[in-house]
């Protein structure tokens, strides 16, 4: 049916996209009190389950948003003593040999580790697996219980227009009737493809880069397993689900067999080894992308790009959605900032600032990550290759493999790419303070403006710091236990004072007698914004002009002595340099899920 019937909506934020970041944007504004539309193309949830890993930042930002545990224990969600091992195998038919194993805790290994290790260095959560379709579900039954999100099932994008005061954006719904919505803002989490990206003309920078089978798990549970030939399965529900991935080259010619794929995962180099597969969920073509956008708003900043609009990266270290993630509660308190009428438009450019550099230096790893699957790749002979032989030459390659493998390290434990993460903007009141050295695989505390506050238990040995983080923004006050705590109490008054004059949203949290927290946070006082990250800190505020802080720290006025980052400027050449040299391959994928057998 078509209709050239037209309606007219207006909405502060419209959000195009009901994959998690947008869902999870939406989220974030209705508990920031911000109207949104949430439109979808899509009236179904995928089954393709392309989530394989919320990691342990995620879902520190879930704790904030309070969803964490809800999302644990999900139906479906894989369980919290569920192995996170990634094995590397020569073959998976029975007859292969295991090259290495990367064995990783759990989720309650996780959990326990950070308690016993309360030194500022850790995350608040612990890294969850989950179903994709399952997280969907969940969070889009959430979503209908909101009174601040309207939400649109089987509405296509169609088209927008920027103006001097907003955004049209013409949709067109499953009747064939046209919808034109004006909002102050549009934001692109429609996925790598984004039509509203190429419409708004923002270029990229990069380019492409069974129940039988779960019992006949050769070398024990895993989590993933890697093949010599350059295959990989992926257990995705620690039962009978999987997804298959293997390079297309090493395929017949012809269109690609979902089957095939799977057989040929299962044994040598140009062999195959046949396994009964219940049901084929979905199988695609796929290349691995490599690129991310310009900048992630348009001239006039009413169009915004997040998740997979923005940057696309290949699955090596799981970045891809938990990038999204932050993007989705980054962007969320700077829109609601600036809806309700505090935060100025310098919070938007920042977003760019901030996020754009730390996922260029997200994409540098991935890119470290496909190159050693490539050097190891390299280490097999092209031609009679003995990985299998019980041969002094089989034996001394598998050797030589497995000490590689044990150097290279796990993929997903690049804790400084996700959890070190250091903003630079003018929206940031800096101290002065040098910043600390950063490497991509260590975590080091800080409450330097820009940083993430640290996670520490507070003395009962159960309450994280984060728990007493407000909505919005939290100024956390450490005072010592005494009689003196009152006068010291009131060093924060003034703060507290400015900002309600300003209606910024400042919860104020004094803690008393931790001295532990205290040495790991560095200052007496130090504000958390909404997502986590400190904008401002100091001891004592006597000779500071808190107006100017609050000014700075809501966008409203630009940071005095704000200087570039030299850092994101190098960060920015060296992944221009390092897309020129990427060549694309085509890999052939498979997901197959198994029923039990008698």
């Amino acid at each position: 049916m078509s209709s050239t019937v037209s309606f007219s909506h207006d909405v502060p934020i419209v959000i195009v996209g009901a994959g998690p970041v947008g869902m999870l944007l939406a989220y974030q504004l209705d508990r920031l009190n911000v109207p949104c539309l949430l439109a979808e193309r899509s009236l179904e949830i995928s089954k393709w389950p392309k989530l394989d890993l919320t990691n342990r930042k995620s879902m520190e930002l879930f704790r904030i948003l309070g969803l964490a545990e809800e999302y644990r224990g999900l139906e479906g969600s894989v369980s919290q003593d569920a192995t996170f091992d990634t094995q590397f195998a020569t073959k998976l038919d029975g007859k292969g040999h295991l090259l290495a194993n990367w064995k990783l805790p759990s989720s309650a290994g996780q959990r326990a580790h950070i308690k016993d290790t309360n030194d500022g260095t850790q995350c608040a959560e612990a890294g969850q697996r989950c179903l994709q379709p399952i997280f969907e579900s969940w969070l889009r039954q959430k979503l209908q219980t909101k009174s601040n999100i309207s939400s649109k099932f089987g509405w296509t994008y169609l088209v927008h227009t920027e103006g001097d005061h907003g955004v049209s954006t013409t949709f067109v719904d499953q009747n064939g009737e046209y919808h034109v919505l004006h909002s102050k803002y549009l934001v692109a989490c429609d996925g790598g493809g984004s039509r509203i990206r190429k419409t708004a003309g923002i270029p990229m920078t990069g380019g492409q880069i069974s129940r039988q089978f779960a019992e006949e798990r050769s070398f024990g549970k895993y989590w993933h397993t890697f093949c010599s030939h350059g295959g990989v399965i992926l257990d995705q529900n620690d039962d009978d689900m999987f997804t298959a991935h293997l390079p297309t080259h090493l395929l017949p010619e012809g269109p690609v067999d979902p089957y095939e794929v799977v057989y040929r995962i299962m044994a040598s180099a140009g062999q195959r080894h046949e396994i009964k597969i219940d049901e084929i969920y979905a199988h695609s073509e796929w290349a691995p992308n490599f690129s991310i956008a310009n900048q992630y708003y348009t001239d006039s900043m009413r169009v915004i790009l997040a998740g997979d609009s923005a940057h696309r990266m290949p699955p090596h270290g799981g970045y891809g959605m938990n990038s999204g993630v932050v993007d989705a509660v980054d962007l969320g308190w700077r829109l609601a900032a600036i809806v309700k009428g505090y935060g100025g438009e310098l919070l938007l450019k920042s977003y760019n600032m901030e996020r754009r550099p730390m996922q260029i230096r997200t994409l540098e790893r991935a890119h470290r990550h496909i190159m050693e699957h490539i050097k190891l790749a390299q280490m097999y002979p092209p031609e009679n290759n003995p990985i299998d032989d019980d041969t002094e030459e089989g034996k001394d390659l598998r050797a030589r493999v497995g000490k590689f493998l044990e150097e290279s390290g796990p993929e997903t434990e690049d804790r400084g790419v996700e959890l070190d993460l250091r903003y630079h903007s003018p929206t940031l009141y800096q101290d002065g303070t040098p910043e600390l050295e950063w490497t991509p695989d260590r975590y080091r505390p800080s409450t330097r403006p820009g940083s993430r506050a640290p996670h520490v238990f507070l003395k009962d040995g159960e309450t994280s710091i984060f728990d007493l983080f407000g909505a919005e923004w939290t100024l956390i006050h450490f005072v010592d236990d005494d009689a003196e705590s009152i006068n010291k109490e009131s060093a924060s008054d003034r703060i507290v004072a400015a900002a309600a004059r300003l209606s910024i949203p400042i919860s104020r949290i004094i803690i008393r007698d931790e001295p532990h927290v205290r040495r790991i946070w560095e200052r007496n006082m130090v504000l958390v914004r909404p997502d986590t990250h400190v904008a401002w800190r100091a001891d004592n505020i006597w000779d500071l002009n808190v107006d100017e802080i609050l000014q700075v720290i809501s966008g409203k006025k630009e940071f005095s002595r704000f200087q570039p980052s030299r850092a994101s400027a190098d960060a920015e050449a060296r992944f221009e340099a390092l897309v020129k040299g990427i060549t694309d391959g085509v890999t052939g994928g498979a997901t197959i899920a198994q029923d039990d057998i008698a």
